[in-house]
Parts: structure tokens; C-alpha cells; sequence
């Protein structure tokens, strides 16, 4: 998952939980696309409770035998080889699937700097729904979201580098919404290894009782279904 794997892992099962009461039942689906794989997370692994295939891609192609070395480490074989690995742009995809996962891709397509963004993700999230999904399939992102913490931490990491992060009104109406946290706006056990992991445990706890309190979320969730205005 990256970042603090709890809070986004959340995130993800209360968008599948509203995926399956939108289907008054277990969604599940034949071929799914997972983009913007890298070295650090990819979600394939969680896609195969769901999807018979998983296509697992990244945009650099020198982050594909990283991924394909963890996913060989971490699954049994005959799940390890249902899923295949590509190189996909989000924005010029080949072909159509039943589903199409995106995590941590909008907010780096669509930086601070471009003062069109918002308007050019709902633009590129129609063109998904229309060109790349089978007829009722589903369109997934989880995003950062800009939390109550966020300027504190204008000047660091990713938001140095003009990072957008998403407030609940950005985003076009979809089927399913979820956000988690407040607090969790970083990876501490990234950067402090057992100590980080400490941290991250002490601001997941935060974030599970301050979470229905706010609406300024650090992750949020989101399912559209193709062919839904």
C-alpha cells in the first residue's frame, strides 16, 4: 500500500463494501487493470480476491521486475500468475476492462500548478468510464486527501513537488464514496523504520476515533460505474 498501509487499506475495503451493496451482493468481476504500479505498492495483490486477472502496470517499465519479484515472494504460484505486468499511461490506456484501479495516480497527474486540474481529472475519469470499462464496470481511485495537517507540510515530500491533495468537493459525483483519517498524512516508517512504525500504530489510533468528526479526510475512496450519470 505504501504510506501508512492501514488508513489506505481501510479505504480500499469500504469501497468494495460499497460496491457490494450497490450489487446487493459480493462484486466480482473477470479482468481487471491495476495503474500506476511502482516500486513501492501495488494493489494486484488485493485485486485478486475479487477479479479472475489482474493486469498490474506501471508507467516506467524499470519498475516492472521489482514488482513482479515482490508479487513471486508474497503469493502462491498460482496466483502469481494471474496476474501480468504492462506499461500503461492513464491517459492513452489500450483496451477495456471489467474494473480499473488507480492509487495515488490523480494527485500526481494533476498538480498544484495547473490551475485546470480538477477540471481536466473529471475530464480524464469520464473518458475512463466511456472508453476503457466494459458496460457496468467500476472505476477506482484512492487519492490523498488534504487533511487538516496539510500546511504543515506544504514545503515536503511529494507536496514540494506540487502534489494535489484533494479536498471531498473535487472529486465528480460517484456510486461510492469512503474517506478515512485526518492525521495520516505521511509514512513515518518509511523514513524511521521500527520507530516510524510506532508512530504511524499511535496515529492510525488517532485517526479511528477522530475520523467521524471530520470531513477534511488524509485518504479518500471512490467507485464509478460505467454507464451511471
Amino acid at each position: 500500500m505504501g504510506w501508512s498501509a492501514r488508513a489506505w487499506l481501510r479505504v480500499w475495503r469500504g469501497v468494495l463494501r460499497g460496491m457490494d451493496e450497490a450489487g446487493q451482493g459480493d462484486w466480482r468481476c473477470d479482468a481487471a487493470l491495476e495503474v500506476g504500479a511502482g516500486v513501492h505498492s501495488a494493489l494486484a495483490p488485493l485485486l485478486l480476491e475479487r477479479a479472475q486477472r489482474v493486469e498490474c502496470s506501471a508507467l516506467d517499465a524499470a519498475t516492472l521486475p521489482v514488482i513482479e519479484q515482490r508479487h513471486a515472494a508474497m503469493l502462491a504460484p498460482e496466483d502469481a500468475a494471474r496476474i501480468s505486468t504492462s506499461v500503461q499511461d492513464v491517459r492513452a490506456l489500450r483496451g477495456r476492462w471489467d474494473c480499473i484501479v488507480m492509487k495515488s495516480v490523480l494527485g500526481g497527474l494533476f498538480r498544484m500548478g495547473d490551475a485546470e486540474g480538477v477540471a481536466h481529472m473529471h475530464a480524464l475519469i469520464a473518458h475512463l468510464l466511456r472508453e476503457n470499462l466494459a458496460p457496468g464496470g467500476w472505476l477506482i481511485s484512492l487519492d490523498n486527501g488534504r487533511g487538516a495537517l496539510e500546511p504543515l507540510f506544504a514545503r515536503f515530500g511529494a507536496r514540494r513537488n506540487g502534489w494535489r491533495f484533494f479536498a471531498a468537493g473535487d472529486f465528480p459525483p460517484a456510486q461510492v464514496a469512503c474517506g478515512f483519517g485526518a492525521l495520516g498524512a505521511f509514512s513515518a516508517a518509511t523514513r524511521l523504520g521500527a520507530v516510524g512504525h510506532a508512530v504511524d500504530d499511535a496515529l492510525y489510533a488517532a485517526d479511528c476515533a477522530l475520523s467521524p468528526l471530520v470531513q477534511r479526510h488524509a485518504v479518500w475512496g471512490h467507485g464509478w460505474k460505467a454507464g451511471v450519470e
